[in-house]
């Protein structure tokens, strides 16, 4: 298992874009893929969980991967955490 944490920089949280291509990406794995928030988590691959969070500003989020390709997907992830603005290079180690 491989994991990261990040504190969520978008002033609106994770919402309808940033859902869809976190799941876009994550589906391109076999991984399991799991977003974490507190005691709740969703299934990466699913944008209608993702946004079941209702993570908001400021919020700390993991993301984990299990799986075979659990390293590709974790650092693809990070890129996109940043590229997509919900990190800003913000990533926790």
């Amino acid at each position: 298992m491989k994991q990261f944490e990040f504190i969520v920089q978008d002033a609106m949280g994770i919402h309808a874009r940033p859902a869809a291509d976190m799941a876009a990406a994550a589906r391109k794995f076999t991984s399991l893929i799991l977003l974490k928030k507190e005691e709740m988590e969703a299934d990466l691959k699913n944008p209608l969980a993702i946004m079941r969070l209702a993570v908001k500003q400021e919020e700390r989020v993991t993301i984990t991967a299990t799986g075979n390709d659990e390293n590709q997907a974790i650092e693809q992830l990070k890129d996109l955490m940043v590229n997509i603005g919900l990190s800003k290079n913000r990533l926790i180690p």
